[in-house]
């Protein structure tokens, strides 16, 4: 890969750059994805999804052809993850919700559960994100537990 398309690449993969922060990379990429979720309108965030996945596969495959398996510049693969977690954001919690969403997500996917874990070990930019996209799905279903609790 050479030239513009190689910028482009890497800009798709590390999120607009956020994966050469010096500190947590992945959270500032989750966290640039749950800024972009609430600036988005309602109506168009779940028909977004394919999209973004699309995105993140093409971002990871190109990050993982620049600059290995699964590097920690590779970011757009937290977009997808919090994104799917931002999903489930109980709408009685407001902005808080989307933050509690960002927070699951990043706590699946920096622990590993299983099945993250066992995502996590595929050697492909698909296994880059796969992993993530567990840990969103695992974030999703505590929101949905916890929310179907709520008194409200």
């Amino acid at each position: 890969m050479k030239g513009p398309g190689k910028i482009f690449a890497g800009a798709v993969a590390a999120t607009l750059w956020t994966g050469y922060f010096p500190w947590g990379p992945g959270t500032v990429g989750s966290i640039v994805s749950c800024v972009f979720f609430l600036w988005c309108p309602e109506w168009l965030r779940l028909p977004l999804l394919p999209g973004i996945l699309l995105l993140s596969w093409a971002g990871c495959s190109a990050g993982k052809a620049l600059w290995g398996k699964d590097p920690s510049r590779v970011t757009i693969d937290e977009v997808a993850g919090c994104w799917i977690a931002c999903l489930a954001a109980p709408e009685q919690w407001g902005p808080w919700g989307t933050v509690a969403a960002l927070v699951l997500f990043r706590v699946f996917d920096i622990a590993k559960p299983w099945p993250v874990r066992a995502l996590d070990r595929i050697d492909s930019g698909l296994g880059i994100l796969l992993d993530d996209v567990a840990a969103g799905l695992m974030a999703v279903a505590v929101l949905l537990a916890v929310s179907s609790f709520q008194p409200f």
